[in-house]
């Protein structure tokens, strides 16, 4: 779907991006992370020629976007960025219906994507669209911010920080509605953030830069068991590597089908790092797990989050 070749960024002398190549299969949620200034943003900016780079490839579904006039590459992928930047003037309806007008769709079916979207992202259409952004808090804007990005139906969702300035526990419900919208939608996904956690959560695979250039490339079990190099492996959790691989799994994964008595069982989507942390605050070794109806089902032992998948 997106395939970076040899991507540069030069200011004068300088190099932002440094010959940065990789490919984004479609449907796939990707995670671009690094530190402040290793040309991850710049890197998103190209691919809808926010920026132009100043050599090599970007292709979206086989096509160069070079070869696509601006406005029609840009109707084509939906981009959110941390400050949101709703229209402050313009209702939410009017914020949303920003690029679907453009393209001069009929009224009715505006008014329908609307509201789809709105319910998309979990916010009552009757209770918001009529509203302007400073009536909305941090989050419901941010959910804006995306409802707006997904209006006319593009093919790639550009995301920029889009949660760095919300609370952790705000940050944290946008993060699981992303990942359900992402299921909902099959939308493909480039996601810059500089949280690592907030990478391995909801990326398929992720592109880890550093001064411009791209270290690794690869899925998050990769990057945490076979990192390229000490920089890869201290960004990605130095020490707590085999804690943050246990947040990756399920367990469902490691289910034992024996059933033992306890309280407050674990769902079997519950990641494997939270029942360590179960086991360790209820000083038990193994725990209850239940579906979805509440009805056991088996247990997790402290042996089975260590033994081998």
């Amino acid at each position: 779907m997106i395939e970076l070749r040899g991507v540069t960024k030069r200011y004068g002398a300088r190099a932002s991006v440094n010959d940065v190549s990789f490919a984004v299969a479609e449907g796939a949620f990707c995670a671009l992370v690094g530190p402040s200034g290793s040309g991850k943003s710049t890197t998103l900016r190209m691919i809808n020629r926010l920026i132009e780079p100043s050599a090599g490839t970007i292709r979206l579904g086989g096509e160069d976007v070079a070869t696509i006039p601006v406005e029609s590459l840009r109707r084509r992928i939906g981009y959110a960025i941390q400050s949101v930047g709703l229209f402050p003037h313009w209702t939410i309806a009017d914020n949303i219906a920003t690029v679907p007008r453009l393209l001069k769709w009929p009224e009715d079916r505006v008014r329908a994507r609307i509201e789809e979207l709105l319910t998309l992202v979990r916010l009552d259409p009757g209770a918001v669209r009529a509203k302007y952004p400073h009536q909305l808090s941090g989050g419901q804007q941010q959910r804006i911010g995306v409802a707006r990005a997904l209006a006319a139906d593009p093919d790639v969702l550009l995301m920029d920080e889009p949660f760095g300035a919300l609370d952790p526990i705000t940050r944290e419900a946008l993060r699981l509605e992303l990942a359900r919208i992402h299921k909902a939608t099959g939308k493909t996904i480039l996601f810059v953030t500089h949280d690592v956690d907030e990478a391995l959560q909801m990326a398929d695979a992720i592109a880890i830069m550093r001064d411009g250039r791209l270290v690794q490339f690869g899925t998050p079990s990769d990057l945490l068991t076979k990192p390229a190099d000490d920089f890869v492996r201290d960004f990605m959790g130095g020490s707590a590597l085999g804690l943050k691989l246990l947040a990756l799994e399920r367990v469902a994964d490691r289910l034992n089908p024996e059933t033992v008595p306890g309280e407050a069982p674990l769902a079997l989507d519950a990641r494997l790092s939270e029942a360590l942390s179960q086991m360790v605050l209820r000083r038990a070794d193994r725990l209850p797990v239940s579906d979805d109806a509440g009805k056991p089902v088996g247990s997790i032992a402290l042996r089975d989050l260590v033994a081998r998948s």
